[in-house]
């Protein structure tokens, strides 16, 4: 089983590094800016059909989620498996702006990327070994 983290990396700045297992499991990662690379993260998880999905959401203006959100709303209904949301405040979660029909196992709400990215990553490791048990 597999974790895939959808995370949101500037350009120019390169990510932190990460493990390339969590609790056993590999851990993949799809970096980006925008909407669109959220997208293309989400397209990805659904085919590689990872055991978790870990979604740093994308700060963006209207006109982005104009464009973008009917494309988002549909790719994230088509999650075929669960994902944590990591947001910097309410306003940035998706379901403020695309009010999917299933909601994300957890959100996890911290204005620090690092941390949120450990806590979800210790969730979906703990959440993993439970299904093996």
């Amino acid at each position: 089983m597999s974790i895939l983290l959808i995370r949101q990396a500037p350009q120019g700045v390169p990510p932190a590094p990460l493990p390339a297992r969590i609790g056993g499991h590999a851990l993949h990662c799809r970096d980006g800016d925008s909407l669109p690379a959220l997208l293309d993260g989400l397209h990805q998880a659904r085919d590689t059909r990872p055991a978790w999905v870990l979604i740093e959401t994308a700060v963006a203006g209207a006109p982005q989620w104009d464009q973008h959100g009917q494309a988002l709303l549909a790719a994230l209904e088509a999650l075929p498996v669960p994902y944590i949301e990591m947001v910097r405040n309410d306003a940035d979660a998706l379901d403020a702006h695309l009010h999917p029909q299933h909601a994300p196992a957890v959100v996890v709400c911290t204005a620090q990327r690092d941390q949120a990215r450990q806590l979800s990553l210790a969730i979906a490791a703990r959440r993993l070994q439970a299904m093996e048990a």
